[in-house]
């Protein structure tokens, strides 16, 4: 029911964003071009998200198979389309890494080792995708003044997030016996204040045992701890071939708009369209809306207004959002419709 909720809302949100925009950008030339987007080009815009799709099945299933798992291909399939899912209605696309961590942990990870995995995804992605933004802001010098206040701020704050985020895993992992004090100290004080409280008591299962919980969390950790000492060193390789397959899988993404810019008659405008992806991700880790429904929209037309005649600009955005955001939900229902008929245990989307 929760999900639901979640789906309706980003749906509407964006709806009527994406309404509002197109038609506000309509015009007689908007309707003569309806005619003429070029298919292959189109085609060509799918056949890149489904190329980065399959990329990050692929690095999941290498970094497993680097801490000595095997999991099918289909089961990491199910992940990854039902933490696409998941992403697209959560704000700032943080139910993403939970729904991983809970399927690999199904297919035979340990808790920990299933935290490393997503943790060293997040990692690679985090060093990916900035070099690829910051590449692409070098290239359009020709662009600082008019991106000045648009791009400039939320790539630096951006930046020194991710720095803050780095870190503090550094400590996390450097730091293993301070870490394992403090989870437990606060798993314990949490629990114990459910207990207290009837009415929060029905939140916190278990909060009778918050012993053995604070134990099973300082196992757990101890787990991702030696998951991490393992990609650090003998699982080199496996971090070596998740960083290519990251590289591939953040060059189709980001290209995507560029293919669909050809699909309208448009450069590509590599460089620049490169540069307004990295930001509208930016804008998307921001926890305010389920999927940054509304504000990808908006963002996405202030950006690319400056390379777009007005008249295409909303018809991009529409394709856009249709191809990178709209598909991620038909494709997490069928993926949570594979996964009820694999177990038979309770739905893995329940708990989104």
């Amino acid at each position: 029911m929760r999900s639901r909720r979640w789906i309706a809302l980003s749906l509407l949100i964006s709806g009527a964003a994406l309404t509002g925009l197109f038609a506000t950008t309509f015009t007689p030339e908007t309707r003569a071009y309806l005619g003429e987007v070029g298919i292959a080009a189109l085609l060509l815009a799918l056949g890149l998200r489904a190329g980065s799709i399959l990329c990050r099945v692929a690095r999941i299933g290498v970094l497993c198979r680097g801490l000595g798992y095997t999991v099918p291909f289909r089961s990491l399939t199910v992940t990854q389309f039902l933490s696409l899912f998941a992403g697209s209605i959560t704000p700032g696309q943080v139910g993403g890494e939970p729904v991983r961590i809970h399927r690999l942990s199904r297919s035979g990870l340990a808790v920990g080792d299933a935290v490393a995995v997503v943790v060293t995804e997040r990692v690679l992605d985090l060093a990916v995708f900035v070099s690829l933004t910051l590449a692409a802001l070098l290239a359009v010098r020709h662009l600082w003044s008019y991106l000045a206040a648009t791009v400039f701020y939320p790539v630096a704050a951006f930046l020194l997030l991710v720095l803050v985020l780095l870190l503090t895993l550094v400590v996390l992992v450097r730091r293993p016996s301070f870490t394992k004090r403090v989870l437990g100290s606060v798993a314990v004080r949490v629990l114990y204040r459910c207990g207290r409280s009837r009415r929060w008591l029905r939140f916190c299962p278990g909060a009778e045992g918050a012993g053995p919980l604070a134990e099973r969390i300082e196992r757990e950790f101890e787990t991702f701890a030696a998951g991490s000492s393992r990609f650090a060193r003998a699982g080199r390789r496996a971090v070596g071939g998740a960083l290519l397959l990251s590289i591939l899988d953040w060059v189709f993404f980001f290209s995507t708009a560029s293919a669909l810019l050809v699909a309208l008659g448009l450069p590509p405008s590599l460089p620049e369209s490169f540069l307004f992806q990295g930001v509208l991700q930016m804008i998307a880790a921001v926890p305010l809306v389920p999927g940054s429904a509304g504000i990808a929209e908006l963002g996405a037309a202030t950006l690319y207004r400056r390379i777009v005649p007005t008249y295409l600009l909303g018809l991009l955005v529409v394709l856009w959002r249709l191809i990178l955001y709209f598909l991620n939900i038909p494709l997490g229902l069928l993926a949570a419709a594979l996964a009820a008929r694999e177990r038979s245990g309770g739905d893995p989307t329940e708990n989104l």
